[in-house]
């Protein structure tokens, strides 16, 4: 929706903070391309689908790392452990430093995963949508995995947190979140047979 010349437009730091109040968590993007490994981090990276399996990222029109990224068959979806603070600053370095001394893997299809992730996913382009001064990158995922991470890296008014659940009631969530059921192995199964 386009302001009105009745509706002042936002400023842009204002706006830039308020996106920042929500915490996200950061993934690394990587592939190797043509033999060079290539990889962004992104705290934009979100779920899309289950069936069939998307997630999706957003990366600036004016990036660029993306138009070479882009090339990779698949790409590797990392996402970083709260120890990863570094990991993340040092892939948004110098393109030839960004995986000095990093335990990586890269598969048979290019994909680059970070081995101390708390989870990574084989994914290849699926589509690649206009928004604004962003692409939106939607990713089909073909291969899930964990990594040696336990806890994500939490990312908040441009700085990194990590997760405290102290406070917090451990129990399982049993309810619909994004319009989906969701809860435990057993509670879905349950509402499965029920159904039938």
């Amino acid at each position: 929706m386009k302001s009105s010349p009745s509706t002042p437009a936002l400023d842009p730091r204002t706006l830039r903070d308020a996106f920042g109040a929500f915490p996200s968590g950061v993934v690394a993007v990587a592939a190797s391309v043509k033999g060079q490994l290539t990889g962004i981090a992104a705290s934009s990276f979100t779920s899309v689908s289950i069936d069939p399996p998307l997630v999706s990222f957003s990366i600036s029109t004016t990036s660029s790392t993306w138009p070479l990224l882009r090339e990779a068959d698949h790409l590797g979806i990392s996402v970083l452990a709260d120890h990863h603070d570094a990991v993340c600053r040092q892939l948004a370095g110098p393109r030839e430093e960004r995986f000095a001394g990093l335990p990586f893997r890269v598969t048979e299809n290019g994909s680059v995963l970070l081995d101390e992730a708390v989870a990574t996913y084989d994914c290849s382009v699926h589509q690649e949508v206009v928004a604004g001064d962003h692409l939106i990158v939607l990713l089909a995922v073909h291969e899930v995995g964990g990594g040696g991470g336990e806890h994500p890296l939490v990312f908040h008014r441009s700085g990194f947190a990590k997760l405290h659940r102290d406070d917090l009631d451990p129990a399982r969530l049993d309810g619909r979140i994004n319009g989906a059921e969701v809860g435990s192995r057993e509670s879905s199964h349950e509402s499965k047979e029920d159904a039938a």
